[in-house]
């Protein structure tokens, strides 16, 4: 009998315990890392520049080492715990799709590059005059990587194990979405309310697109576009970090926000149907 990808968690093993080792190994190789960087940090810091480029780059480092043994440490508990393929966290037909993850990476820069220089075009402008060349290529290049394996992390964690986990317990396909997606805003929501209904709209979208998918390349692709076009043109991701908690929501971004990510769900719709 042929398994749907959201049912794949029976494939494995699935008592309690095994999802609460397999989050607990991985959170806790999560805080090793970090705690491992905050020593070596004053001699890493030394080997890069010492300028806006060194401390990007050295940021981007950073994030491909704790996000990279992060992924790791997920692949080797997920898939022992669980006594399943870790393919079948990613996708139905067990091969990973480059075609899925270039579109849906494509697809969202567009849309999200449109939307900040409607609400941000000043940012840009402070881009545009700054630019260089090399730094950027370069930036780009590490950043595609590095903020790439920090996205597909979450997106093998969120919309691969955790939402075929829950489809365990939770039948109902829009509590599922919704629940999923709520665990996904609650980790964004330090940055403040608009941050936590922004990231919670943008869980509901793509969780919809893994389910009509069937597999987490395009989201994963997206959330890589997300990331990578803010980091480098839109935000400092070392001063994001230190950000207060605001309850203020610009209506503006979070309508344009909205749209987009309808647009999004209709290019991955479009795009499975053309495939069908």
């Amino acid at each position: 009998m042929k398994i749907n990808f959201i049912n794949s968690a029976n494939l494995g093993k699935n008592e309690w315990w095994r999802f609460v080792l397999t989050i607990l190994a991985t959170a806790f190789t999560i805080l090793l890392t970090n705690l491992l960087i905050r020593q070596i940090l004053p001699s890493v810091k030394e080997l890069f520049p010492k300028n806006d480029f060194g401390k990007d780059l050295g940021t981007y480092s950073l994030v491909l080492l704790v996000f990279g043994i992060a992924l790791l440490a997920f692949i080797v508990a997920a898939s022992k715990f669980h006594k399943r393929p870790i393919m079948s966290f990613i996708c139905e037909d067990k091969k990973f799709s480059f075609k899925y993850y270039f579109l849906g990476f494509i697809s969202w820069a567009i849309l999200l590059f449109i939307g900040n220089l409607i609400t941000d075009f000043e940012t840009f402008k402070s881009f545009v005059y700054n630019f260089n060349p090399m730094h950027f290529w370069v930036l780009l290049l590490v950043g595609f990587f590095s903020i790439g394996v920090q996205s597909f992390f979450e997106e093998i964690v969120i919309r691969g194990y955790l939402l075929q986990g829950l489809q365990l317990r939770i039948k109902n396909f829009i509590i599922l979405i919704l629940f999923n997606a709520l665990i996904f805003s609650i980790l964004h929501i330090g940055y403040g309310i608009g941050s936590f209904l922004s990231s919670w709209f943008f869980g509901i979208a793509f969780a919809i697109i893994v389910i009509l998918q069937k597999r987490i390349e395009f989201v994963s692709g997206a959330h890589n576009a997300n990331n990578l076009l803010l980091a480098l043109v839109f935000l400092d991701l070392s001063d994001a970090s230190k950000e207060e908690f605001s309850w203020a929501i610009n209506w503006t971004e979070f309508g344009l926000h909205i749209i987009a990510l309808l647009l999004l769900v209709g290019i991955a719709f479009k795009f499975l149907k053309k495939e069908k």
